[in-house]
């Protein structure tokens, strides 16, 4: 790392940068860098040239210096790396934005540790108020025990209680809740759900999963528009501190109108492509959207999203086989298979690009062949197919991928957090899961998110997982099936270039080429040299979008992060 003074050097240049990109009256020259292009996994320049919030000159001190003109503010890096903004390819950027005014379980321990955060939250809530959080995690509690209504009904009887797992596919409820949902030994499980019952006298346990529990979300209303506005904003400025430039979110319909209320008060430091879930009026939504009149290189609403089953943590994957640790269950389809053909194929003849979760292998399985079908029907059409998060694929789906130009969009921080378990669940299968290199090795195209507030939003983490296959701590050592690890610049490629073309804006977007939107962040420490374990102490000094900064490290002094 370099010298303090060379830093607050920068920072300064940065600062009358900032001063200057507000408006497009000049032209910017940034030399004497390590800048990643993501042309490809490799190539560097020392230069860019920015204009009207594009790149228009890349290359070497001199060639770029040679578009200077007498309005041109040149900026020396001084030898800092700078990538291009990243884009998180899958996040639900109103779920981990909502948790700032939510009961947040992430990282607790153990039961007691997430039973104390949830007593903390009833004492402050009157009775008959809901209750209401994320984060939970048994697998990271000794005995690794699914928790009951009872431990919930101990603390508070005059509260709803309803508490999501951290990966969103299962829920935890206390008895209140149960008997709101009429809930019973006697109630079948929903399509695509399970009512999970105790074996000895068959009443609920008080854990839902899937469907089971979207009755819950359907009758509880979001904050006012006025909350919801200023949660998200507080959460894009976190997201700015953390490089990231565009995300790809998974929403609430209504979120929309937050997003382009930011815009319209120039307010939106992110470009934003939004999901419409495929359950709903697709033309409807979209013709809603339109009258909003936004620029669709920040707000964007051309994706359309469907599920295929749940998760690996709540054994709601779709399996091949039974799971090892529980013999008599494949995971739960959320759909038929005809059902879900036939919404598939309205998306696609309406030309949305479309996106299916899918982790399980015979989820992934069952979305390659409904993709082969569309493709049957239509093999002109222009639509990107992607599956999310693709976690568990067999060799011959990766093939199948590669065959029918399926975008793979995986979250590799997944990996870190799910390898201490996944083996329980899938044996010796859990080699085929997160297969990033035989995915590469393919030809097909990686886009890498985070899956927030699953895992944390910081991207260098998830280049930290790529790289390594080891969680913060370095274990395993050697990485945890190490043949599937990525190098930095692939990483890096995946989570810019890669996440850019998912979308559909790969002409414009994910690299510091002349073209492409002045996206970009620069990096305290070189990630591409540094030993990998670095890339976790690795800090966001500034971030620019569309060429203006709209985040810089130097406000962040006296408050204890460096």
């Amino acid at each position: 790392m370099r010298p303090i003074k060379y830093v607050t050097v920068l920072l300064t240049c940065l600062v009358l940068f900032a001063g200057c990109s507000k408006q497009y009256s000049q032209s910017t020259i940034l030399i004497n860098g390590k800048i990643f292009t993501s042309r490809d996994e490799g190539q560097f320049v020392s230069a860019l040239a920015i204009s009207k919030g594009m790149i228009s000159a890349s290359g070497n001190d001199e060639e770029v210096l040679a578009h200077k003109t007498k309005n041109t503010r040149i900026i020396d890096l001084r030898g800092k790396t700078v990538i291009p903004g990243f884009h998180d390819a899958h996040l639900h950027f109103w779920s981990g934005a909502y948790l700032a005014v939510q009961v947040n379980l992430i990282g607790s321990k153990s039961k007691s540790e997430a039973l104390q955060k949830i007593a903390e939250a009833a004492a402050l809530q009157k009775a008959g108020e809901w209750i209401i959080g994320r984060g939970w995690d048994h697998e990271l509690w000794e005995g690794k025990k699914l928790p009951g209504h009872d431990d919930l009904d101990e603390l508070t009887s005059e509260h709803f209680v309803y508490l999501k797992r951290i990966d969103g596919h299962a829920a935890w409820v206390n008895q209140k809740v149960l008997d709101l949902l009429n809930y019973n030994q006697t109630t079948p499980d929903p399509p695509g759900g399970k009512i999970l019952k105790d074996p000895k006298t068959g009443k609920p346990t008080g854990i839902l999963v899937d469907t089971a529990y979207d009755t819950l979300d359907n009758i509880l209303s979001l904050p006012s528009s006025e909350v919801r506005t200023r949660v998200l904003q507080q959460a894009i400025q976190y997201s700015n501190s953390l490089g990231i430039t565009s995300v790809t979110d998974n929403s609430d319909a209504q979120i929309f109108e937050n997003y382009a209320q930011l815009f319209k008060r120039d307010d939106l430091t992110l470009r934003v492509n939004f999901w419409i879930y495929g359950d709903q009026n697709l033309d409807s939504l979209a013709n809603r959207f339109n009258e909003f009149s936004v620029d669709h290189r920040f707000l964007n609403s051309r994706l359309t999203k469907f599920f295929v089953d749940g998760s690996m943590g709540s054994r709601s994957a779709y399996l091949h086989q039974p799971y090892r640790d529980d013999p008599t269950n494949v995971g739960l389809p959320q759909h038929s298979r005809e059902t879900l053909l036939t919404q598939l194929r309205t998306a696609y003849k309406g030309n949305w690009y479309i996106g299916v979760h899918a982790i399980g292998d015979a989820g992934n399985s069952m979305v390659l062949d409904l993709y082969e079908e569309l493709i049957e029907d239509k093999p002109d059409s222009e639509n990107r197919l992607r599956i999310e998060h693709a976690q568990f694929v067999q060799p011959d789906d990766i093939r199948r991928f590669a065959q029918l130009g399926v975008i793979a969009s995986m979250q590799p921080t997944h990996c870190i957090s799910d390898m201490k378990w996944v083996e329980n669940r899938i044996g010796d299968r859990a080699q085929y899961t997160y297969s990033w290199r035989s995915i590469l090795d393919h030809g097909i195209p990686l886009a890498f998110g985070t899956d927030w507030p699953v895992e944390p939003l910081d991207p260098l983490i998830g280049i930290y997982a790529a790289v390594t296959r080891q969680d913060t701590l370095g274990n395993p050592e050697g990485g945890w099936y190490p043949e599937q690890c990525l190098t930095v610049g692939e990483a890096v490629y995946a989570y810019t270039a890669g996440s850019a073309y998912a979308v559909g804006a790969e002409s414009w977007l994910g690299r510091l080429l002349p073209g492409y939107a002045a996206d970009l962040v620069i990096l305290d420490r070189d990630i591409f040299s540094i030993p990998p374990a670095e890339i976790l102490k690795t800090r966001v000094l500034a971030t620019y979008l569309d060429g203006k900064e709209v985040f810089n490290r130097e406000i962040l002094k006296g408050s204890g992060d460096d």
